[in-house]
C-alpha cells in the first residue's frame, strides 16, 4: 500500500521536530518564527546580490514588485522593508508556510507594503503590464505548467521590466531527475518537487518574450550556493587554493582579488558542476 503523503505544512513541521535537521530548517528559512527568518533573509548575502542584479536603490522605491510563489514571505518582507509595493502570491493558504504566515510579516512593515494574494502562477489575477519587477525564488520548478506559468509572469510584467528567477533546480536527464527526487527530503514527505533541463528553462523564458540578460550557474553567484551556508568568502577560498597549486600562494592571493579572475573560475566551477538538482538563476528583461 502506498504511504500517504503529508501536506507541505505537515512536512515542514516534521522537519522542525527532528534535531538533526535544525540546521537545514534554518538554512531554508523555514523557522516557526517566519519574522525571524525574514529578517535573516533581509540581511543575507543572497538578498544583497538580488538587489544588485535588479539594480534597486533606496532612492527609487516607486516600483511595484510581484513575488511569485512567495511561500512564507521572506522575500516579500525584504523587498517591502526597503520601501517597495510588494504583491505576495502563493497558492498555499497555510498560516505557517503560506499566505497566512505573510499576514504576520505585513504588520511589521513600515515604509513599504505587502498585498497578499492566494493564486497559482498559471492564472494570475492581475492586468497586463502591472509590475515593474517579477521575482521568483525557487518557484518555477514548482509550476504545474512551466511555459504557462512563465507566460503569465511575462504578461503581468511591464515592457522593459525585469524578471528574476533564482535557485531553480537543473538536471541533465531523467536519471538525474530520479536521483534528485529520491534524495530530496521534502519530496519524500510531501511530493511536489521537480527539476528541468537548462534548455527547458531557457526555451520557456524565450517563448514568453523575455530576453535573458544573465544565466547564472551553480557557483556563478552566492544566490545559488548550496547548501546555503556556502558564503562568497568560502568560494573565494576554494578558488584561491586552486590557484595556489598552479602559481603559488602569494600570486594567487593577489589575482583572486581581481573580479574578472574570480568570475572566470566561478564559471569554470559551474560548467563542471553536474550535481542532480544544481541551482541556476535567470535575470531577464521583457522585450
Amino acid at each position: 500500500m502506498k504511504e500517504k503523503l503529508l501536506t507541505y505544512e505537515e512536512a515542514v513541521r516534521w522537519m522542525r521536530s527532528q534535531p538533526d535537521m535544525a540546521e537545514s530548517v534554518t538554512f531554508s528559512y523555514l523557522d516557526a518564527d517566519n519574522l525571524a527568518a525574514a529578517k535573516r533573509f533581509l540581511e543575507s548575502e543572497e538578498f544583497s546580490e538580488v538587489i544588485k542584479l535588479l539594480r534597486l536603490n533606496r532612492a527609487n522605491t516607486k516600483l511595484k514588485i510581484l513575488d511569485i510563489g512567495c511561500g512564507n514571505g521572506i522575500a516579500s518582507y525584504a523587498f517591502a522593508s526597503r520601501g517597495y509595493e510588494v504583491y505576495a502570491v502563493d497558492p498555499d493558504p497555510s498560516k505557517d508556510v503560506g499566505t497566512g504566515a505573510i499576514k504576520r510579516l505585513s504588520a511589521e512593515i513600515g515604509n513599504g507594503s505587502i498585498s497578499i494574494v492566494q493564486a497559482f502562477a498559471e492564472a494570475l489575477p492581475f492586468a497586463d503590464s502591472t509590475f515593474d519587477i517579477v521575482y521568483a525564488r525557487q518557484a518555477l520548478h514548482h509550476f504545474s505548467d512551466l511555459r504557462k506559468g512563465i507566460g503569465e509572469c511575462s504578461r503581468v510584467l511591464k515592457a522593459g521590466g525585469l524578471f528574476l528567477a533564482t535557485r531553480e533546480h537543473v538536471i541533465s536527464d531523467e536519471q538525474q531527475l530520479n536521483a534528485f527526487l529520491k534524495h530530496h527530503i521534502l519530496h519524500k514527505l510531501h511530493g511536489g518537487e521537480n527539476a528541468y533541463c537548462l534548455e527547458a528553462y531557457i526555451s520557456a523564458l524565450q517563448e514568453a518574450n523575455l530576453k535573458i540578460l544573465k544565466c547564472l550557474g551553480h557557483f556563478d553567484t552566492v544566490i545559488n550556493h548550496f547548501p546555503a551556508p556556502v558564503s562568497n568568502s568560502e568560494v573565494r577560498n576554494w578558488l584561491s587554493h586552486a590557484l595556489e597549486k598552479k602559481i603559488g600562494e602569494r600570486l594567487a592571493n593577489l589575482l583572486i582579488k581581481i573580479p574578472i579572475i574570480e568570475n572566470y573560475y566561478r564559471n569554470r566551477l559551474s560548467r563542471h558542476c553536474d550535481i542532480p538538482g544544481r541551482l541556476y538563476s535567470f535575470l531577464c528583461v521583457k522585450k
